[in-house]
């Protein structure tokens, strides 16, 4: 974990910055109907984040697109699970473009909290990323995350 002690509000921001590397385990979609290529869904996705440290943590998170022949809104619930036993939860969303076979993602995240050395915790930041695969069981997904935490 990169830790950039600043201190906002009055309170300790430490920047964490990870990447996540993660796939689809489930997904539903469904054709919406209104003009060709819209869809909604819902996926679970799963993997492990990568701090520079040399930290890893679980994660997993549902997601939840709106998508126009793969380009739309998304929103994410990423958890994170550390072997100390402490967990963090985001919340993100923002737009997803579609270039060929690959999906890039960028979007804003909250903090909404978090167990063990996250209790308390909130905060902002930003991610970006990039799906390899089409969107279906097993599609692979890299994203760099900066969180802004405030404890």
């Amino acid at each position: 974990m990169i830790k950039d002690d600043i201190v906002a509000e009055g309170r300790a921001v430490e920047v964490l910055q990870f990447r996540m590397i993660t796939h689809v385990t489930t997904a539903q979609s469904l054709d919406i109907g209104d003009v060709d290529g819209h869809t909604a869904s819902l996926a679970r996705f799963s993997g492990l984040a990568f701090f520079p440290d040399g930290g890893v943590a679980t994660a997993y998170f549902a997601s939840l697109a709106d998508y126009t022949n793969g380009a739309g809104t998304f929103t994410l619930y990423p958890i994170l699970s550390f072997d100390d036993g402490s967990a963090l939860w985001l919340k993100s969303s923002g737009m997803a473009t579609f270039e060929g076979a690959k999906t890039h993602f960028v979007g804003k995240l909250a903090v909404v909290g978090g167990k063990g050395r996250f209790e308390g915790a909130t905060g902002d930041g930003t991610l970006t990323g990039t799906r390899y695969t089409s969107l279906s069981v097993g599609a692979d997904l890299v994203s760099d995350y900066t969180v802004n935490l405030r404890k």
